[in-house]
């Protein structure tokens, strides 16, 4: 698997410039080291989804008795199209990708899990 950084390097460089400047250094460095876990792309709706594994495991407590589930969404004024995912926890667990630029689209169609079928 590869990092988000490795694989989206641009996109991992937008974001993280935003939310150091909008005072979440933390979930900028988060982000720069989280493992991509799937991807996804929907040329018809236009919409791209990258699964993230967070660097931090849930403990036996968190992970059985309170679980995991989603918590926050981040918007970025400088990146309109991606919506950044946090679980419960406050980890990064998705990020989502409305009509996102034609460079970015070429990046996650042959990364996306799905077959592509040919009309």
């Amino acid at each position: 698997m590869r990092s988000f950084a490795g694989a989206f390097a641009e996109l991992a460089f937008d974001l993280s410039l935003e939310l150091r400047a909008t005072g979440r250094a933390d979930l900028a460095r988060e982000l720069e080291v989280s493992v991509v876990k799937a991807v996804s792309y929907d040329p018809e709706t236009d919409v791209g989804w990258i699964a993230l594994e967070p660097q931090r495991k849930l403990n036996t407590v968190e992970r059985n008795v309170v679980g995991q589930k989603l918590g926050q969404a981040i918007s970025f004024s400088d990146t309109p199209y991606a919506c950044m995912q946090l679980d419960n926890f406050g980890r990064i667990v998705a990020l989502e990708l409305v009509a996102p630029p034609r460079n970015l689209r070429w990046l996650l169609r042959p990364a996306s899990n799905e077959r592509w079928r040919i009309p």
